[in-house]
């Protein structure tokens, strides 16, 4: 019996185990910076002078004024100003939500007339 096919058995156990050991990453692991490193759209908006928001380029970022035709949903991440993670954001627009509650938190969605979509944020 070769050698080679024990050893190589023993590395593919240790690579898989190391991939085990390494933790995902997270929201709160990701900076406002790396984000857009990465294509994504940051911007602190006029009526959250305190916050970055943060949203995936795939998506794009809700139409003002609000398109009866637009995305059912978008999703963004919120920092403070020093890059912290704050919250996720989930939005549906208006014609889709009936009146369900928040899934993570249970509590309601507030209406954002902008943009004509429900908002649920979930802080940390």
């Amino acid at each position: 019996m070769s050698r080679i096919k024990p050893v190589a058995a023993v590395a593919a156990t240790v690579a898989a185990a190391a991939l085990v050991v390494v933790a995902p990453a997270t929201a709160e692991s990701v900076t406002p910076a790396q984000l857009q490193a990465h294509g994504w759209a940051c911007f602190v908006p006029p009526n959250l002078s305190d916050t970055i928001v943060c949203g995936n380029p795939a998506h794009g970022l809700p139409p003002v004024p609000p398109d009866p035709d637009g995305r059912p949903a978008y999703s963004f991440l919120l920092f403070t100003l020093e890059g912290d993670f704050r919250a996720n954001v989930h939005m549906i627009r208006s014609d889709l939500y009936q009146g369900q509650p928040c899934p993570q938190t249970g509590g309601a969605y507030l209406f954002n007339p902008a943009n004509g979509y429900y908002r649920c944020e979930v802080s940390r």
